[in-house]
């Protein structure tokens, strides 16, 4: 009987830590990069993170499905392992432009908040990315 209970008792535990390993918290693409949130919930986060109107929401979204429109084709141009300089100039292009457009669709204040938000996030990544090359 002993032997019975501890036999099941090993094998809920082994069951739990299965179904544990399973959950991913992030969706991962299949590159292992996280995946891209679509327009809309782009617009969602920065309607909650800067309070944006009903109509800013739209242009954002609007603008966002152009910026991404216009990325995939210039990425279909680009023959694969083509002038990487060229490329990084051209996506340097494009985001002056979404950053002008976007600028006449926030308030100044708005803005700002964006703007030190945008850095706040890019200081994160290279804070993960230094970890990963010391791990390494």
């Amino acid at each position: 009987m002993k032997k019975l209970l501890i036999l099941l008792a090993a094998a809920a535990l082994t069951a739990g830590a299965a179904t544990a390993q399973t959950t991913n918290p992030t969706p991962r693409s299949a590159g292992g990069r996280m995946e891209q949130a679509t327009p809309e919930q782009q617009a969602d986060r920065l309607t909650k993170q800067l309070s944006l109107s009903a109509d800013q929401r739209t242009q954002l979204v609007t603008l966002e499905q152009a910026r991404r429109a216009e990325m995939q084709t210039m990425r279909g141009q680009m023959p694969a392992g083509g002038d990487r300089t060229a490329m990084r100039q051209t996506m340097q292009t494009m985001r002056d432009k979404y950053d002008t457009q976007l600028k006449g669709i926030l308030t100044a204040d708005q803005y700002t908040r964006y703007s030190q938000q945008r850095e706040e996030r890019a200081e994160n990544r290279g804070g993960r990315k230094m970890k990963m090359k010391t791990k390494s």
